[in-house]
């Protein structure tokens, strides 16, 4: 469709420093020369400006106006779909969402424009999916999740890495040997941790004679984070809110200065790996989205129980192979960059 307009939702979590950096990921070099709707939702400026648009975009707040101006431009030929990015709860909102979406994909198809469902993963992928839901990822034309276990829930599409992996540092820059950081950044919205979380950080920290320092990329993680220095004897890495992309870079600065960077938040491990830390997941309540979406890329292994009767001896071992993690985020910005290519011959191309 050579005047194909592209729309493309990217709304998130305006306090988390994550949520605008994994779409800038899908975003970035996504339908060159070609007009971008998208929609941000009641998003902050911080929260856009760290998107990445491009000038000419156009941007929505309101996701009726945002669906009314796709459905137009698809009845005359003119439009392209694709999804939001990041994790999905079925829900009521959600089935609206998806029943919406379906009618324009249906549209779009039929007149020969190209639809995309990409970087998504279902919070809790378990009992039966909704026909809509499986008949959306069904008609684009790419569809990807982010593990498996949505896949198959879903039963249509493929599995990719997570948008978040082609961001980041350069091979060489994750390579740096100066790492003298034990990084630790967890949830403020779950119950406090346990003394056997506590001790096992201890216990790594003493083995790899680390520096320790609390991070939060989410802003209500900032509080946890506090209490979790003062009871680890650790330092706190304030938190820089108001504008999110000196955020991201402020934090990625620190990355860069971990060994070992332990977290129960999927963004700040994945942030950690493109930045050549090794990531851990040390759970304080066990959530299966980590494990199943770092997977994807071959880092499933980076998981431990507190409790472990080894371990210390784990967490060493996988201090050691920071080669291993910076050759699965090679390999995850490769798959990235195909699929990127690959949405945008679709988009280019029309019908397939």
């Amino acid at each position: 469709m050579k005047n194909s307009d592209i729309f493309v939702a990217a709304h998130g979590q305006d306090d988390n420093v994550g949520d605008p950096a994994l779409r800038r990921a899908m975003l970035d070099g996504l339908a060159p020369d070609r007009r971008r709707h998208v929609l941000v939702g009641a998003a902050s400026h911080a929260y856009v400006k760290a998107l990445g648009l491009r000038p000419d975009d156009l941007t929505y707040t309101n996701r009726r106006r945002w669906q009314l101006s796709a459905f137009r431009h698809a009845i005359q030929g003119r439009a392209a779909f694709v999804s939001n990015a990041g994790e999905i709860q079925l829900n009521r909102r959600r089935l609206r969402i998806n029943r919406a979406d379906r009618l324009l994909v249906a549209l779009i198809r039929l007149r020969g424009g190209a639809a995309i469902t990409t970087g998504l993963g279902i919070r809790n992928p378990a009992g039966e999916p909704s026909a809509t839901l499986t008949s959306l990822a069904r008609a684009c034309q790419i569809t990807t999740w982010r593990d498996e276990e949505s896949q198959r829930f879903a039963r249509a599409g493929a599995v990719r890495p997570d948008w978040a992996f082609a961001l980041g540092a350069s091979s060489d820059q994750m390579a740096t040997g100066d790492r003298d950081l034990l990084v630790v950044s967890m949830r403020g919205d779950t119950p406090p941790v346990s003394a056997e979380w506590l001790d096992a950080v201890v216990s790594i920290r003493t083995a790899l004679g680390l520096e320790l320092v609390t991070v939060s990329q989410v802003e209500r993680d900032v509080q946890r984070g506090g209490q979790l220095a003062e009871s680890l004897s650790g330092d706190v890495h304030p938190w820089h809110g108001g504008d999110h992309l000196a955020a991201e870079a402020d934090l990625r600065s620190v990355y860069r200065r971990a060994r070992v960077v332990i977290s129960d938040r999927l963004h700040v491990l994945i942030f950690a790996a493109t930045e050549g830390a090794v990531p851990l997941y040390l759970p304080s309540i066990d959530s299966a989205k980590i494990p199943r979406t770092m997977a994807v890329v071959g880092l499933a292994e980076h998981m431990v129980s507190p409790n472990d009767a080894d371990l210390v001896d784990t967490v060493s071992a996988l201090a050691g192979g920071q080669e291993v993690v910076i050759e699965r985020v090679e390999e995850a910005r490769s798959i990235l960059a195909e699929l990127t290519d690959s949405m945008n011959s679709l988009i280019l191309g029309g019908k397939k």
